[in-house]
């Protein structure tokens, strides 16, 4: 079992302290460890060349730079871009449902426009550093413009705010461009273009830019995305200097600075809101009793509403364009992109997901309270077109943790050699907790969880577990989409710690793959904020056991 006792903030963690991390948003907690953290990676670096008077200073202005949603409701990784409020995402022009081509607004737009998606009123924000090259002109001038808009008669809009802050991050001032409210827009569906100039107040040292895409609707986060939507748009922003500035090199992954890994576990369950788990030591005891011992992400959303594609944005990089459980009706579906068990088998690694309830190996079908897509694998063409493939890494749980009425047939955690580099474990729909509730589901962690910590893979070598959420509640939750995640590890992984950096299934798949040494799969994962605050770097003893006396790297 992972070593129990640690400190949050320099304080045991109390029953009240793990009730508190269900409040809302936290502050960073400081672990009671000297340990060095891995650093955060912000889209910004520092300035390398000069802008001439006029340039756009922004990054990703037309949110051309990630991959678009394929079907405008699920939230994308929005590069350079930190999102400080909802579900925004990036819609291609011609999705159904959407502005098209021709729809009025900017004459050289790209293929994509920002949208603030399935979370309610959503905020977009980027800071701008102000770092003159010379001694600039007693005046200095900007201009910032966006072309914005909505749909129909909807009165969803969007609007930009520009604050100006100085050396030590404290407001000047602030400008507003917007809103453009359907009444602008004549209830047609349209972008208009607004433009703000003015002066550069004395002193400011960064302009924060934060585009905002406004709804009034209640009725968001039910029973798919599409109900309570927020159709506020926005596409082709800008803000420019009337003097030359430094400016940021071009836009940039994040850095992932993540330990390496030879194991990493991962269990989806489902259907939770964060606070529905993290603090309610009543229905869920034995998750709760991990906090002390994990990492919590207490700022972990969510894509979408049902549960399928964010299956798929975990172990894919992208949700395809599905909408729904598709699957369950047409069994026979498949989706032909390169998926995370590719990315492991052409790193000579090795994988396999383990499904309880299943009737054997690559168990397609629907019975009981199993069904297949709770293994987001059977999805994918080239493993499920391949039957020797198939049985060979989509296989029964019982495999990884031996069955009870068999003790002498080997299993998977018996020895280090045999546990693959990535473990993906599906309980069924009961024990997930979607069918069961929550007791079912914390008591189908606490019977398999304890194989795991006392496995060679995690007693002798180095491992991670993630725990995760599919989806929320389905339960109108505020802020939509927070769900429960706590990352583990033999080493390397902060103990009582809560971050609140945000973060998406995304952001888990950027991890295990930089854990175990692959590429990203697309721009949704490369671009992605990988979870570097919950690490910590040693040195490596000889040998390939874990950490057990670390030494500090400085």
């Amino acid at each position: 079992m992972p070593r129990r006792g640690w400190l949050l903030g320099g304080a045991m963690l109390s029953t009240a302290l793990v009730s508190s991390l269900a409040a809302g948003p936290l502050v960073s907690a400081t672990p009671a460890r000297a340990e060095q953290p891995a650093t955060q990676a912000t889209p910004h670096r520092p300035a390398t060349s000069v802008a001439s008077p006029g340039t756009n200073l922004l990054l990703n202005p037309g949110a051309e730079a990630g991959d678009a949603t394929a079907t405008g409701y699920d939230a994308v990784t929005i590069p350079g871009w930190q999102v400080a409020l909802g579900l925004p995402t990036v819609v291609h022009y011609g999705d159904l449902g959407f502005p098209g081509p021709l729809t009025p607004g900017a004459p050289e737009r790209g293929s994509n426009f920002f949208a603030g998606g399935a979370g309610g009123t959503a905020s977009l924000v980027q800071d701008i550093p102000i770092r003159f090259p010379a001694s600039p002109p007693k005046t200095v001038t900007y201009r910032v413009s966006a072309w914005l808009g909505g749909q129909g008669a909807q009165t969803d809009n969007a609007s930009v705010t520009l604050t100006f802050r100085n050396a030590t991050g404290a407001a000047i001032s602030a400008a507003h461009i917007g809103p453009v409210t359907a009444k602008d827009r004549h209830d047609v569906t349209e972008f208009l273009q607004r433009v703000g100039t003015g002066v550069i107040p004395p002193g400011t040292r960064a302009v924060e830019v934060a585009l905002v895409l406004a709804t009034n609707s209640t009725d968001y986060d039910g029973a798919t995305s599409m109900i309570g939507y927020n159709r506020g748009f926005a596409d082709d922003l800008s803000f420019s200097l009337s003097a030359a500035v430094q400016k940021p090199p071009p836009l940039a992954p994040p850095v992932a600075n993540i330990p390496h890994f030879q194991h990493v576990f991962i269990v989806v369950m489902e259907n939770e809101d964060f606070q529905s788990i993290i603090g309610n030591t009543w229905q869920a005891p034995y998750v709760n009793s991990l906090v002390p011992q994990a990492s919590v992400l207490a700022n972990m959303y969510a894509e979408v509403h049902p549960s399928d594609p964010n299956y798929l944005a975990l172990s894919g990089g992208s949700t395809f364009g599905v909408l729904g459980n598709p699957i369950e009706y047409n069994l026979k579906l498949t989706i032909n992109a390169k998926n995370l068990g590719d990315l492991i088998e052409s790193a000579h690694e090795t994988w396999k997901a383990y499904e309880q309830s299943a009737n054997g190996p690559c168990d397609l079908g629907i019975h009981g309270f199993f069904y297949l897509d709770d293994i987001p694998f059977v999805y994918y063409k080239d493993i499920r077109d391949s039957v020797a493939r198939c049985r060979a890494h989509i296989v029964t749980l019982t495999q990884l943790i031996g069955n009870p009425s068999d003790p002498s047939r080997p299993y998977d955690l018996q020895k280090a050699s045999t546990t693959p580099n990535l473990v993906w474990i599906a309980p069924d729909d009961c024990y997930d907790g979607e069918s069961c509730g929550i007791p079912a589901s914390d008591g189908f962690l606490a019977a398999t969880l304890p194989d795991i910590f006392r496995s060679p893979a995690w007693t002798t070598q180095r491992s991670m577990l993630i725990i995760t959420w599919d989806e929320d509640g389905y339960d109108l939750e505020r802020p939509a989409q927070r769900i429960p995640t706590l990352i583990l590890g033999s080493s390397n992984v902060r103990q009582a710690y809560a971050s609140v950096t945000r973060y998406t299934h995304y952001s888990l798949l950027r991890t295990i793959e930089a854990a175990l040494g692959l590429p990203a799969l697309r721009k949704n994962d490369l671009y992605a904020t990988p979870l570097n605050d919950i690490f910590y770097f040693f040195l490596p003893p000889a040998g390939a056991g874990p950490l057990r006396s670390p030494q500090l790297v400085r």
